[in-house]
């Protein structure tokens, strides 16, 4: 029980404390993929946590890994005999029937998103690629007549750029390039998969402040990296211009589109003032890997100093 509690209280404290600091971390000049390496690394830890958790209470036996824990807080075993039986199998039970209720939440929800971006991208494929035009050279980019200027990328086997005759219009031949190659980030990236993912962890666990609080701050961040991208192409003045002038007749995209987003004050602040190289992987990794450990230490201090301060008190 001793292992189960240090992943239960790593879980907790990752899912509360966590989305404060992130939510901050772009306006600290921390480059967006290392930013986004944290959120996803938090989410996963959560998921991680509170799963292995599960699968702890319910081992038979002790748990493969709980005897190096035991070790180290050897007086919980103390404390936990103390408590009567129907404790532990109650808390089994209960683990069970919640990871049940979550995993049916989560296949229930995954289906009707599967089902949704299926009729979208369906709708592209059979009456936009009908009414709209493409360049020579350029396949993945679909351009509607429209006044308006907007773009938006759409996922798929291949993906693709949807855009109008406005944005063509409105901007200079190297702003437009610099929007194309905003959405073909987004692209390859993979970032409608990233934001899909948030969406339904959203829906699945809305209680839990990281899931809940993901989606807007990972659209965000998406963006800055889509803009960071674009500014490597073109560059950070020219793609400022063309954000500016999109964002005066900004245009609601389609459902499970990425298009240009919003917060574009952060976003031009951003372009302002960071210098555009290559991010490094390196720090994504370490992202992930403090993400992860550092969690980890703290619920294994405060089980530690809990469960040492109850042995005291029970002796």
């Amino acid at each position: 029980m001793t292992l189960a509690a240090v992943l239960l209280v790593g879980a907790v404290l990752v899912a509360v404390l966590a989305p404060p600091v992130l939510e901050t971390m772009p306006f600290s000049g921390i480059r967006p993929n290392v930013v986004l390496a944290f959120w996803l690394a938090s989410m996963a830890s959560v998921l991680f946590f509170a799963g292995s958790a599960v699968v702890v209470l319910a081992w038979p036996d002790h748990a493969p890994a709980e005897g190096v824990i035991e070790t180290i807080v050897r007086c919980f075993s103390a404390v936990s005999h103390t408590a009567a039986p129907w404790i532990g199998a109650s808390l089994v039970a209960a683990g069970l029937m919640v990871g049940a209720g979550v995993v049916a939440r989560a296949v229930f929800f995954a289906r009707q998103q599967s089902v949704s971006r299926s009729h979208m991208q369906d709708f592209h494929r059979d009456v936009v690629a009908i009414v709209a035009r493409t360049e020579q050279g350029h396949d993945d980019v679909m351009w509607l007549d429209h006044p308006l200027p907007m773009a938006y990328s759409v996922s798929g086997r291949p993906g693709f750029v949807v855009a109008t005759e406005g944005l063509s219009s409105s901007l200079s031949g190297v702003e437009r390039d610099a929007v194309l190659a905003h959405e073909r980030a987004h692209l390859s990236g993979h970032h409608h998969l990233i934001v899909g993912v948030a969406d339904l962890l959203a829906r699945v666990l809305p209680m839990v402040p990281l899931f809940a609080r993901s989606p807007r701050a990972i659209k965000t961040v998406i963006e800055l990296a889509a803009d960071e991208q674009a500014a490597r192409v073109t560059s950070a003045a020219v793609v400022s211009s063309a954000l500016s002038v999109v964002a005066d007749a900004a245009l609601p995209t389609p459902a499970f589109t990425l298009g240009l987003g919003n917060d574009m004050n952060l976003r031009l602040w951003r372009l302002r003032r960071a210098p555009h190289t290559r991010f490094s992987r390196l720090a994504c990794c370490a992202a992930a890997a403090v993400t992860v450990t550092v969690p980890a230490v703290v619920a294994l201090t405060v089980v530690s100093v809990t469960t040492m301060t109850a042995c005291i008190l029970l002796t």
